[in-house]
């Protein structure tokens, strides 16, 4: 029931259009993609994404890592614990005791051979999905500040 006051609910049909759903159901979609493809490799999609990165650029504080990944630091450090459980990572203190250093194992690279191939699967799927122009399109999205 209408409350007095209440604006007409016509008024929201605008949110029907929302960016940030529709980004976030695509992100969804994608991850749900690459992880059907990387199931065989035994490694998610977010696992072989923070150890690519570890194996591409090397050591670094959980803080860098964080903001390499667009992720909230609290964020990465939970999907940081089976890592480390699997022996896929080392966490260890820094220079400065308050900073925690990240670096991939010997086992971790390991795993990102083994998912590699399935990874590449997903990304070429996912690259025909999306086509050349929506390529583009979410390469930008993902450079640009939209602060």
């Amino acid at each position: 029931m209408k409350r007095p006051g209440d604006p007409d609910l016509a008024e929201y049909m605008a949110c029907a259009d929302c960016f940030c759903l529709a980004s976030r159901q695509a992100a969804r979609k994608i991850t749900r993609l690459y992880d059907g493809h990387m199931q065989k490799s035994g490694i998610r999609i977010t696992q072989f994404t923070i150890l690519s990165q570890l194996m591409l650029r090397g050591e670094m504080p959980i803080g860098k890592l964080a903001g390499l990944l667009g992720m909230e630091r609290t964020t990465l450090t939970r999907n940081l614990t089976p890592l480390e459980a699997r022996k896929w990572i080392s966490i260890k203190a820094g220079d400065d005791p308050r900073a925690r250093m990240i670096a991939i194992t010997a086992q971790g690279r390991g795993a990102v051979r083994r998912g590699f191939p399935f990874w590449s699967e997903a990304q070429a799927h996912v690259a025909r999905l999306l086509g050349a122009d929506g390529e583009a399109a979410l390469k930008i999205l993902a450079s640009r500040s939209l602060g």
